[in-house]
């Protein structure tokens, strides 16, 4: 993951601005939460924009970024450039219900992610089991809480592995509109 230049950094917290770039894990999750958590409470009631280009990860870090984005007080907006694939997918689709977007050429990979178990003593391969059961259960309907599909139907379109467009991605409810490119010799939307 590329670190941006401290000024450029001060400069999009200030301007209620995260991104979460490359591949989701640990550090990763935990930077995420860190700036969402900063920019929330700068946020003051305005939105948070949240940019996402992830290719996925532990599903039990895009959980806590999850759970962390649902709890601020602050809107925030989505948007995927690039990827959002397996559990990046989720952060994509839990941005505030009007505001989840893709740019034009964006591509969402509704793919399985590994299940992390954090913690301590390994558990016993039973006990594993039934942990990695019970965080797949709560990802996927979750998943199915942003869109209008079931849970058997997001739990298939998983396993299959299914490539999205942004289009695509609308149309299955996961981002609300597509951030149309700016018209040739004018500034777009950044």
């Amino acid at each position: 993951m590329m670190e941006l230049p401290p000024e450029v950094q001060a400069t999009l917290l200030d301007r209620r601005v995260v991104f979460l770039r490359g591949r989701l894990d640990e550090a990763t999750a935990n930077a995420t939460i860190a700036q969402l958590l900063l920019v929330g409470r700068l946020a003051d009631g305005k939105p948070v924009e949240l940019y996402v280009d992830s290719p996925g990860g532990a599903l039990g870090a895009a959980l806590s970024v999850y759970d962390v984005l649902r709890s601020l007080s602050a809107p925030v907006a989505t948007t995927c450039l690039g990827t959002a694939g397996g559990a990046a997918v989720l952060i994509l689709a839990a941005g505030a219900l009007g505001r989840r977007f893709a740019l034009p050429h964006a591509r969402i990979h509704l793919a399985d992610d590994p299940v992390d178990l954090a913690g301590g003593r390994p558990p016993s391969v039973a006990d594993a089991a039934e942990q990695v059961s019970q965080l797949r259960t709560r990802w996927i309907a979750a998943l199915a809480g942003h869109t209008a599909h079931s849970a058997e139907h997001i739990g298939r379109d998983l396993a299959a592995g299914r490539w999205l467009s942004a289009a695509e991605a609308r149309d299955y409810g996961l981002v609300d509109g597509i951030i149309p490119g700016a018209p040739a010799g004018r500034p777009g939307r950044f």
